[in-house]
């Protein structure tokens, strides 16, 4: 009986060894100083377990809008494709939503659940969803921009280990989720000033 309480302490301690290696650190001289870019790819590749360099260069060729990279590395998290795969259908002009059916990505992985009522921009997919959990029937409709916040506002919460309202509240406040992120990497960690934020 000992010995198994003992193993599940093991095991309990090393998850949450493996889990916190997510969270965030400080890259030092790995990110030159003032490269937004190279930074939110050092970010990134820690929170989706990629190497930056792929991610600099993915965002490079398919996704130039940091929310875009953030939703196809999520979405190649959720269903284990390749992210650059995606690139080609929002070419067709597909939105995220379209693209996460057609790769078969259950609509709740977007969702977390808030301490409170988000406001906006969330009310309206988080009102979706309600209904959408209460009756499957319900169309769920989300929008590209309803998809980049909710993909934005986790990884801040989960990178930076705040609540998730506050997450929610920075990525609102921010122009995109690398500004979002490296505000508040810059804030924690120093080099810089800060992000601009959205007018």
């Amino acid at each position: 009986m000992k010995r198994t309480a003992t193993l599940c302490l093991l095991a309990l301690l090393m998850s949450g060894g493996s889990a916190l290696a997510r969270g965030d650190v400080n890259f030092g001289a790995n990110v030159h100083a003032g490269d937004d870019a190279s930074l939110f790819a050092a970010i990134a590749s820690r929170c989706f377990d990629r190497e930056p360099r792929v991610l600099e260069d993915l965002q490079r060729r398919c996704y130039p809008d940091p929310d875009d990279l953030a939703v196809a590395l999520f979405l190649a998290s959720q269903s284990n494709l390749d992210p650059a795969s995606f690139a080609g259908l929002r070419k067709q002009g597909l939105g995220w939503f379209e693209i996460s059916k057609r790769s078969r990505i259950a609509v709740d992985v977007f969702f977390l659940s808030p301490e409170r009522d988000p406001g906006p921009p969330y009310g309206n997919a988080y009102g979706h969803w309600r209904k959408y959990r209460r009756d499957h029937r319900h169309v769920m409709v989300l929008s590209d921009d309803d998809i980049r916040h909710l993909v934005g506002a986790r990884m801040i919460h989960e990178y930076f280990d705040v609540p998730l309202v506050t997450a929610m509240e920075w990525r609102a406040a921010a122009r995109d989720v690398q500004a979002a992120m490296i505000r508040e990497y810059r804030q924690r960690h120093g080099g810089g000033s800060r992000a601009p934020q959205a007018d």
